[in-house]
Formats: structure tokens, sequence, C-alpha cells
């Protein structure tokens, strides 16, 4: 991911985990979930 991606911090927030886990349970992809916190998909899974 790019560096200049605003909110590309070093950990999840909280608020970020409970994205996560809120799409895992509706079937998202780590792909989407990734773009969406821009994030890479690696640190979703």
């Amino acid at each position: 991911m790019s560096k200049y991606i605003p909110g590309n911090q070093k950990h999840l927030t909280l608020e970020d985990r409970i994205y996560i886990e809120n799409s895992l349970n509706k079937g998202c992809t780590f792909k989407d979930m990734a773009k969406h916190l821009c994030k890479d998909p690696t640190t979703i899974s």
C-alpha cells in the first residue's frame, strides 16, 4: 500500500476490528475490507 494513503497506521483500531468482524459475518473478501480501511489485505487476514 502507498504510504500516502490516509489512515495507514501500523495497528488496527478497535473500530477497524469491529468492521472486519462484521464484514466477515457478511461474507466480504479481505480485498474489499482492505480497500475500505486503506490497509493491505494481508493485514486484514
